[in-house]
Protein backbone atom coordinates (compact mmCIF):
# COMPACT_ATOMS: atom_id res chain seq x y z
CA UNK A 1 0.00 0.00 0.00
CA UNK A 2 2.84 2.16 0.41
CA UNK A 3 5.75 3.04 -1.74
CA UNK A 4 9.03 3.75 -1.24
CA UNK A 5 10.89 6.43 -3.62
CA UNK A 6 14.67 6.96 -3.25
CA UNK A 7 15.69 10.63 -2.62
CA UNK A 8 19.42 10.97 -2.19
CA UNK A 9 19.70 7.65 -0.84
CA UNK A 10 17.02 8.23 2.04
CA UNK A 11 13.72 6.25 1.82
CA UNK A 12 11.07 7.89 2.28
CA UNK A 13 7.29 6.33 2.81
CA UNK A 14 4.36 8.09 0.57
CA UNK A 15 0.73 7.05 1.84
CA UNK A 16 -1.42 5.70 -1.00
CA UNK A 17 -4.89 6.97 -1.65
CA UNK A 18 -7.18 5.44 0.94
CA UNK A 19 -11.20 5.36 0.74
CA UNK A 20 -12.27 9.03 1.84
CA UNK A 21 -14.37 6.77 4.73
CA UNK A 22 -11.67 5.22 5.89
CA UNK A 23 -9.07 8.10 6.40
CA UNK A 24 -11.37 10.25 8.40
CA UNK A 25 -12.97 7.46 10.74
CA UNK A 26 -9.81 6.91 12.73
CA UNK A 27 -9.10 11.10 13.48
CA UNK A 28 -12.10 12.59 13.90
CA UNK A 29 -14.96 11.44 15.37
CA UNK A 30 -18.43 10.68 13.44
CA UNK A 31 -20.59 13.72 12.71
CA UNK A 32 -24.28 13.89 13.41
CA UNK A 33 -26.89 16.44 12.41
CA UNK A 34 -28.70 17.44 15.50
CA UNK A 35 -32.19 19.16 15.09
CA UNK A 36 -32.22 22.69 15.61
CA UNK A 37 -33.30 23.76 19.11
CA UNK A 38 -35.59 21.44 21.51
CA UNK A 39 -38.84 22.84 22.28
CA UNK A 40 -38.45 21.78 26.10
CA UNK A 41 -35.57 23.95 26.46
CA UNK A 42 -38.21 26.65 25.43
CA UNK A 43 -40.73 25.75 27.64
CA UNK A 44 -38.08 25.47 30.23
CA UNK A 45 -36.49 28.71 29.87
CA UNK A 46 -39.88 30.96 29.92
CA UNK A 47 -41.16 29.23 32.79
CA UNK A 48 -38.17 30.42 34.42
CA UNK A 49 -38.24 34.12 33.46
CA UNK A 50 -42.44 33.60 34.03
CA UNK A 51 -41.34 32.65 37.51
CA UNK A 52 -38.45 35.56 38.11
CA UNK A 53 -40.90 38.02 37.16
CA UNK A 54 -43.50 36.80 39.36
CA UNK A 55 -41.50 36.50 41.99
CA UNK A 56 -40.23 40.45 41.29
CA UNK A 57 -43.59 41.37 41.15
CA UNK A 58 -44.80 39.74 44.32
CA UNK A 59 -42.19 41.30 45.92
CA UNK A 60 -42.81 44.67 44.49
CA UNK A 61 -46.21 44.23 45.78
CA UNK A 62 -45.55 43.22 49.34
CA UNK A 63 -43.21 46.64 49.42
CA UNK A 64 -46.43 48.23 48.50
CA UNK A 65 -48.53 46.66 50.98
CA UNK A 66 -45.88 47.38 53.57
CA UNK A 67 -45.88 51.03 52.77
CA UNK A 68 -49.59 51.17 52.70
CA UNK A 69 -49.77 49.36 56.01
CA UNK A 70 -47.37 52.04 57.71
CA UNK A 71 -49.59 55.06 56.54
CA UNK A 72 -53.07 53.91 57.82
CA UNK A 73 -51.20 52.74 61.27
CA UNK A 74 -50.24 56.35 61.73
CA UNK A 75 -53.71 57.46 60.44
CA UNK A 76 -55.06 54.97 62.94
CA UNK A 77 -52.34 57.04 65.81
CA UNK A 78 -53.37 60.17 64.52
CA UNK A 79 -57.47 59.42 65.09
CA UNK A 80 -56.69 58.06 68.38
CA UNK A 81 -54.74 60.57 69.51
CA UNK A 82 -57.69 62.99 68.21
CA UNK A 83 -60.36 61.43 70.40
CA UNK A 84 -57.74 61.27 73.55
CA UNK A 85 -58.21 65.44 73.12
CA UNK A 86 -61.62 65.46 71.99
CA UNK A 87 -62.10 63.95 75.42
CA UNK A 88 -60.21 66.63 77.30
CA UNK A 89 -61.21 69.13 75.52
CA UNK A 90 -65.13 67.87 77.16
CA UNK A 91 -63.93 67.11 80.05
CA UNK A 92 -62.32 70.67 80.81
CA UNK A 93 -65.85 72.60 79.14
CA UNK A 94 -67.64 70.18 81.49
CA UNK A 95 -65.55 71.39 84.21
CA UNK A 96 -65.97 75.14 83.39
CA UNK A 97 -69.88 74.95 82.71
CA UNK A 98 -70.15 73.46 86.04
CA UNK A 99 -72.61 75.72 88.13
CA UNK A 100 -70.10 75.14 91.45
CA UNK A 101 -67.73 76.65 89.38
CA UNK A 102 -69.87 79.69 87.84
CA UNK A 103 -71.20 80.56 91.22
CA UNK A 104 -67.59 80.49 92.46
CA UNK A 105 -66.58 82.88 89.43
CA UNK A 106 -69.13 84.71 90.01
CA UNK A 107 -68.97 85.50 93.75
CA UNK A 108 -65.23 86.52 92.94
CA UNK A 109 -66.43 89.10 90.33
CA UNK A 110 -68.97 90.23 92.98
CA UNK A 111 -72.25 88.78 92.10
CA UNK A 112 -74.88 87.88 93.80
CA UNK A 113 -77.50 84.70 93.78
CA UNK A 114 -80.90 86.45 92.54
CA UNK A 115 -83.53 86.90 95.72
CA UNK A 116 -87.14 86.09 95.60
CA UNK A 117 -88.62 86.18 92.06
CA UNK A 118 -91.30 88.36 91.48
CA UNK A 119 -94.34 88.21 88.97
CA UNK A 120 -95.92 91.39 87.70
CA UNK A 121 -99.17 91.15 85.88
CA UNK A 122 -99.76 92.71 82.77
CA UNK A 123 -102.76 94.49 81.91
CA UNK A 124 -104.73 92.93 78.97
CA UNK A 125 -105.17 95.73 77.44
CA UNK A 126 -101.17 96.25 76.84
CA UNK A 127 -101.31 92.68 75.85
CA UNK A 128 -103.89 93.08 73.30
CA UNK A 129 -101.67 96.03 72.08
CA UNK A 130 -99.07 94.39 71.24
CA UNK A 131 -100.62 90.94 69.14
CA UNK A 132 -102.09 93.46 67.28
CA UNK A 133 -98.85 95.88 66.57
CA UNK A 134 -96.95 92.48 65.74
CA UNK A 135 -100.41 90.04 64.49
CA UNK A 136 -99.33 90.36 60.89
CA UNK A 137 -95.72 89.61 61.50
CA UNK A 138 -96.46 85.96 64.01
CA UNK A 139 -98.95 84.91 61.29
CA UNK A 140 -96.25 85.04 58.18
CA UNK A 141 -93.98 83.28 60.76
CA UNK A 142 -96.56 80.81 61.59
CA UNK A 143 -97.91 80.05 58.10
CA UNK A 144 -94.14 79.22 57.05
CA UNK A 145 -94.60 76.42 53.89
CA UNK A 146 -91.18 74.97 53.56
CA UNK A 147 -88.99 74.23 56.96
CA UNK A 148 -86.01 72.17 56.48
CA UNK A 149 -87.79 69.70 59.01
CA UNK A 150 -90.29 69.48 57.15
CA UNK A 151 -87.79 67.98 54.12
CA UNK A 152 -86.06 65.62 56.02
CA UNK A 153 -89.59 64.31 57.61
CA UNK A 154 -90.56 63.76 54.13
CA UNK A 155 -87.18 61.88 52.40
CA UNK A 156 -87.53 60.11 56.06
CA UNK A 157 -90.74 58.46 55.81
CA UNK A 158 -88.96 57.70 52.03
CA UNK A 159 -86.50 55.83 52.90
CA UNK A 160 -87.75 54.28 56.09
CA UNK A 161 -91.54 53.89 55.47
CA UNK A 162 -91.89 55.63 58.78
CA UNK A 163 -93.53 58.76 59.59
Amino acid sequence: MAATVSDRGAARRIPTALPAGEALRGSRPRLVVVERGSRLVWVISLSALGLCCLLFFTAILRTELAKQQLKLDGLNRSVVMARDHYNDLRHERAFLESPGRLSSEAAKLGMKPAGNARFVAVDPEVVASVLASTGDLMDRVAEEAISPLDEFGRIKSEVDATP
